[in-house]
């Protein structure tokens, strides 16, 4: 008796610990008893450093995840961003969405700003059945966007700049600062007159 005793309270204690370690996975994972309204994004720029499970902040509070990327077939140019935000958040009309660098990792986050006190939410379908934040371009993101023509702005000055000093302009240059210097030397020299 005393055998089967020392079994049934090995197979217990199993399996109390196989339920606390699932629901440790549960808890580390995130999953929580929170409703969620989901929202569409659509970027029409690169959105590197964005990934499933990236955070959504809401004036630099964390209120959702993304739950979702994908290309647009027929406009490749778009990327459609799915996130889940928080009932309780006032997604109101008026607020925009941004893509924000987290530091030098690489890591992205959606950013929501811009909502007005007072103004209706944003609840009007869009094309894939959830309303649709309008976004607005960050800062690295508008740098991003604009280099090449920086770019090419650089290298246009550059190559002027090789055309102004090309060897007989550095002469005359080099003419023009031995005058110079031969006239302060004669005015220090009659600086008693």
């Amino acid at each position: 008796m005393e055998t089967r005793g020392n079994y049934a309270v090995v197979g217990a204690i199993a399996i109390a610990l196989v339920v606390a370690l699932f629901a440790f996975i549960l808890w580390i994972s995130g999953v929580s008893s929170r409703s969620t309204n989901a929202y569409d994004i659509f970027f029409n720029s690169g959105v590197s450093g964005l990934a499933r499970g990236s955070q959504v902040q809401f004036s630099g509070v964390p209120v959702g995840t993304v739950t979702d990327i994908k290309l647009m077939p027929d406009t490749p140019e778009f990327v459609r961003v799915r996130i889940a935000v928080e009932k309780d958040v006032p997604i109101l009309q008026g607020t925009l969405a941004t893509l924000q660098s987290e530091g030098f990792t690489g890591v992205s986050i959606v950013q929501l700003t811009g909502a007005q006190r007072g103004a209706p939410p944003l609840t009007d379908p869009g094309p894939f059945g959830v309303p649709v934040i309008p976004t607005k371009p960050g800062g690295l993101g508008q740098l991003l966007v604009s280099a090449p023509q920086l770019l090419e702005r650089l290298s246009t000055l550059s190559a002027r700049l090789n055309q102004l000093l090309d060897t007989d302009n550095q002469r005359a240059i080099a003419r023009t600062l031995s005058n110079i210097e031969r006239l302060t030397g004669a005015l220090a020299s009659r600086s008693d007159e």
